[in-house]
């Protein structure tokens, strides 16, 4: 006997899963908070040192017959690529070696309280202390930026 969210509700056709499904593919990313003359300061600084090459502010999808999904521009502030950064967790798994890890998505970042692939980052600060190996240039140009452009910086992180 198949599970009750395998059976197709009669109105739609659909199952549970397949519901699921769109409401998670019509799901809107988090709105930006507010963007102060700080908080783009710091999106620069973002970019300056270097972050924005694995965080990259805007992909824009491929061809879709949904016009919802045509080439849309997403603000997700990720290439969504494999990078070794010192904090992988020892695992490997598919394509990714035990020290990879996947850029995650930087939208909603404001509304995360864990951070990284394991929760060991509290704060964006500590998460960028963690950074290594191939994010070691640009952690250490975050650190040798002001400590107002270090804090411009923090602000547009908390504004996504």
């Amino acid at each position: 006997m198949p599970d009750p969210e395998d059976e197709r509700d009669p109105a739609t056709g659909l199952r549970g899963i397949d519901q699921f499904e769109n409401f998670m593919r019509l799901l809107a990313q988090p709105a930006r908070g507010p963007i102060s003359p700080q908080v783009q300061r710091g999106q620069n600084v973002f970019m300056s040192v270097g972050c924005g090459s694995c965080h990259f502010p805007q992909l824009v999808t491929g061809p879709n017959a949904n016009p919802l999904f045509n080439r849309k521009p997403v603000p997700a502030y990720s290439d969504f690529l494999l990078h070794e950064i010192g904090t992988g967790d020892g695992i490997g798994q598919a394509a990714a070696q035990p020290n990879e890890i996947r850029t995650p998505a930087l939208w909603g970042l404001r509304f995360r309280g864990l951070l990284l692939h394991d929760g060991e980052a509290l704060t964006p600060l500590d998460a960028i202390q963690a950074h290594r190996n191939e994010a070691e240039r640009s952690r250490q140009r975050y650190f040798n930026q002001s400590r107002d452009d270090r804090a411009a910086l923090l602000a547009f992180l908390d504004s996504l």
